[in-house]
This record gives structure tokens, C-alpha cells and sequence, in this order.
């Protein structure tokens, strides 16, 4: 008895374009991929909630320039199926009978994407193949000078893109894969191989479920290296980055990471590492933001996606050698204002002294985005930015390198080799993505009160680290 053939949907053909392995594990062997993370049903519901705006625009009676859309003529979620593959549109509207529409995507994105085309081209042949004619391709998505006010406007939120033309060049190419795919997710195990280009790396599930055993620093971890190197490296069957050849064609900054690695040495710069330290001035002010990004923002003036700062940390040396004190202020709702934790903010950094960050690019960009919304802060902020001292420049400047920092400079590569006191691993929130996400299930009403409460002590808890964190690796430069 053969087994039942597997379906094709426009989700599975978008992925096969991304990674062949992945979709095969995903219509296979489900078990092997890791759980849908906080990151990924964030997303999710980002994309859901734009789905239902769009289907409320639709249902009033959509206009697309001189085109008035009637709610009568509008389908959702209609389904097409040609034999084993399967399209379901997010919207159809019907041009004078039922089987002659007009196809409408819906995207959280603020702009079309390759992936897009392809996904209308896929939808756009299964409707064709079973006996539907298909007039024009749609992409609804967010439009990026959306401004949240009181009320949700979906004329001003959303945005229609014709990309008929777009999807008509992919349909050639589009009818010739689909059966290359259909028949891959079919087939046998692929073959054991490293992919190569996958943005996941080694950490893509179906490297892992054949290379167990790959090493924890490996070629993937060389800085900015290219697909054409990792192809030639893995070609060679070097993947542990010891192995990596003296003569084989790196950057001068490839190559030292390498040789730092191969050799287990740690670089001090201390002059560089001096000057830099001399351009601090005390009161010394470390300080870390945790910001909201979502496609419809909770507050009054911010744009798509545009991040709003919820929480602030700031543990605050007076002198060299001086006692630290912490201060901090979390946002308890949607509704409470911004502008009530840079009020507080404002006591507690004077109007002299280094403000460190780590990575000031950020900091500095919601400081010019508060200081615009909010324009009574608009000199505090503009000020702060003038005072701004990044913490992260001398290790990408290379003036200390370590060879268990595996070349990364983030915060939480750099911590846990520099000061072995202080760790994440004891927080429940132990990164930014979780911590926004977590705020955001705090602040919507999904919690209990005990629940609530706990999860912002863990806000607080993670976010006072981050500050810490800086003080600890100061402590340390300042020493070499």
C-alpha cells in the first residue's frame, strides 16, 4: 500500500525557495524542527492582527483608487485545489461570475518582498489549474507613514500594491517547480550535507540533526565570512575553525580572529584601550533601554513598527572608584505616556558625566525619536546624545580580544569571559526579544495579577543586569 501523498500549500512552496531541508523535515519529521519560539508567535500574531484589519477594510467596502471594492463581491480564506496542491487566498474578489477574481495577500510587512511574488504565483496557478480565471495579483500590506491615534484607520494602515505584471514573469517558472517540490516533500531522506547560505547556519535543524557532533566554534563563527568561503572551507571538509588553514584567503580581520582561536590568545591593545578610557568624564551614567516594536503601536504619535521605549536602567558612579547606585522605571500599561519615564529619567542623570551604552546607535536613535515626539525633552535628550560613550567600540575596534568571545561584541558574548560573577543564566528573562515580548503579554490583559507582577520583576531584574553587566566589563578596561 503506498502512502498517502503529502499536500503542497503556498507555505510549503515559499519555504522549499528558502530551505528545501528545513520544509522536507517540516512535512516529515515534524519532531526534529524546535517548537514555535516567543519570537516566531509574535510575529504570528502581528500577522493575524493585520489580517483581521484587512478583513474589516474589505468588508466596508475597500477603494482602491478609482476602483470601489463591493463587500458583496469579497471572499475570504477561499480555497483552491489541484490535486495534491493546495492554495488558500487571504481575500478574493469577484470580477462579474464566481470563477473569474482578482487575488489579495495579506502581509504585516511595511513593503513587497521576493517571497511575495511567489507566493501570489503559487496561489495564482492552483486557482488557474482548477478552473478559476485570475485577473490580477494584490499585495496588502502596512504602510510605513502609518501614525497610531486614537482610533485604528485602515484607509491610512493599509496599502495595495498591483504586482500582476511581477507575479505574471515568475508563472513559467512557477508551474515548472511546484512539481519539483511536491515531489521532494514526498521523496527520501536528502542527503547528509552542510547547507550552505542558510541564515541559520549550524543552527538550522537540519545540520544539527545530521552533524551532532559539529563544533561549538566553527567556520560559521568566522565575522562576516561569505558563502563563497564556507563553500570552499566545507568542500574541503573543514568546518572546525582550529583547522582552518594558515594560507587560505581570509580578511585581515578574519585572519586574526582565526589565529586568536588557533593560537588561544588574548589580544590587549592597552594604549588604544587608555585613550579611549580618558575621554571618560564622572558622574559616570550606564544606561540601557528596553523598547516595543508592533505593527500597530500602543501610544499616540509612533509610527509602524517605530520602537517605544517601556523601560529604563541606570546604575550611576559619582567618582572613580565610587559606590554605584541603580535607578529604574518600567511603563506598567500601554496607555501610561513615555513621557513619564523620561520625566523620571531626567532626575536622575545631571547635566555632566559619560553616558554609557552599549551599541549607542540605539540609544541614540530613540533619544532623537523621544525628544521629537515628546519636544519639552528635546534638549535633556539632544544632550544625553552629545554625552553618549559606547562601551561596545573597544572590542569591535579589536583593542581587547579574547578567543571565548568566538569573535561576537555583544553584551552577552563579552560578559560572561570578562566577569564570571554576574550571569543571565540565573534570569527568568534572559534577552531583549523575550523581554518585549513578555511586556507585551504583561500589558494586554492575557496575565493575572500575580503573573503580571512577576513578570515586570523580571523586566526589572534583566533589564538592571544589562546596566550592571557595563559597570563590571568598565571595571575591568579601566584595570588593563
Amino acid at each position: 500500500m503506498k502512502n498517502k501523498q503529502k499536500t503542497l500549500s503556498k507555505t510549503d512552496y515559499i519555504q522549499y525557495l528558502d530551505c528545501p531541508e528545513e520544509l522536507w523535515l517540516r512535512k516529515n519529521k515534524p519532531a526534529a524542527l524546535p517548537p514555535v519560539d516567543l519570537d516566531r508567535q509574535y510575529k504570528l500574531d502581528q500577522g493575524n492582527l493585520i489580517d483581521d484589519f484587512a478583513q474589516q477594510w474589505f468588508s466596508d467596502g475597500c477603494v482602491i483608487e478609482d476602483w470601489a471594492i463591493n463587500p458583496a463581491d469579497v471572499e475570504f480564506q477561499l480555497k483552491a485545489q489541484n490535486g495534491n496542491m493546495l492554495a488558500i487566498t487571504d481575500i478574493a474578489v469577484r470580477q462579474g461570475d464566481a470563477k473569474t477574481i482578482a487575488l489579495f495577500e495579506v502581509k504585516a510587512a511595511t513593503s513587497v518582498k521576493k517571497e511575495h511574488y511567489h507566493d501570489l504565483a503559487f496561489q495564482r496557478m492552483v486557482f488557474e489549474d482548477s478552473g478559476y480565471k485570475v485577473t490580477a495579483t494584490y499585495l496588502v500590506h502596512v504602510s510605513k507613514e502609518y501614525i497610531t491615534s486614537k482610533e485604528v484607520d485602515h484607509c491610512s494602515l493599509m496599502a495595495i500594491e498591483d504586482i500582476t505584471k511581477e507575479v505574471e514573469q515568475l508563472m513559467e517558472d512557477t508551474r515548472a517547480t511546484a512539481p519539483i517540490v511536491l515531489e521532494w516533500i514526498n521523496g527520501k531522506v536528502p542527503k547528509k550535507r552542510i547547507t550552505i547560505g542558510c541564515s541559520k547556519k549550524q543552527n538550522c535543524p537540519f545540520v544539527q540533526m545530521n552533524y551532532p557532533e559539529l563544533p561549538k566554534y566553527s567556520i560559521f563563527n568566522i565575522a562576516r565570512i561569505s558563502k563563497a568561503k564556507i563553500k570552499k572551507l566545507v568542500g574541503a571538509n573543514i568546518l572546525d575553525i582550529q583547522e582552518v588553514p594558515t594560507d587560505f584567503p581570509l580578511s585581515a580581520n578574519q585572519r586574526q580572529q582565526v589565529a586568536i582561536a588557533q593560537e588561544d590568545e588574548i589580544v590587549l591593545k592597552r594604549g588604544s584601550i587608555r585613550r579611549a578610557m580618558k575621554k571618560l568624564v564622572y558622574p559616570l551614567y550606564y544606561l540601557d533601554y528596553e523598547s516595543f516594536s508592533f505593527v500597530v503601536p500602543p501610544q499616540a504619535g509612533y509610527r509602524t513598527y517605530q520602537q517605544m521605549v517601556f523601560q529604563y536602567s541606570l546604575h550611576v558612579q559619582a567618582k572613580p572608584g565610587g559606590k554605584v547606585k541603580h535607578h529604574e522605571y518600567l511603563l506598567k500599561s500601554k496607555t501610561e505616556s513615555v513621557e513619564q519615564l523620561l520625566k523620571d529619567m531626567q532626575l536622575k542623570i545631571g547635566e555632566s558625566g559619560s553616558v554609557i551604552v552599549w551599541n549607542k546607535s540605539f540609544e541614540k536613535g530613540r533619544n532623537t525619536e523621544m525628544g521629537n515626539l515628546f519636544p519639552a525633552y528635546g534638549p535633556f535628550l539632544d544632550a544625553v546624545n552629545e554625552r553618549l560613550f559606547d562601551l561596545r567600540v573597544p572590542f569591535q575596534k579589536g583593542y581587547y580580544q579574547h578567543p571565548d568571545f568566538k569573535g561576537k561584541t555583544s553584551l552577552k558574548s563579552v560578559l560572561p569571559v570578562l566577569a564570571t560573577e554576574v550571569s543571565y543564566d540565573d534570569l527568568i528573562i534572559q534577552n531583549g526579544m523575550v523581554a518585549t515580548i513578555k511586556w507585551h503579554h504583561a500589558t494586554d490583559g492575557r496575565m493575572d495579577e500575580k503573573t503580571q507582577a512577576e513578570t515586570f520583576e523580571n523586566l526589572l531584574k534583566y533589564c538592571k543586569l544589562d546596566t550592571l553587566a557595563m559597570v563590571k566589563i568598565m571595571e575591568v578596561l579601566l584595570e588593563v
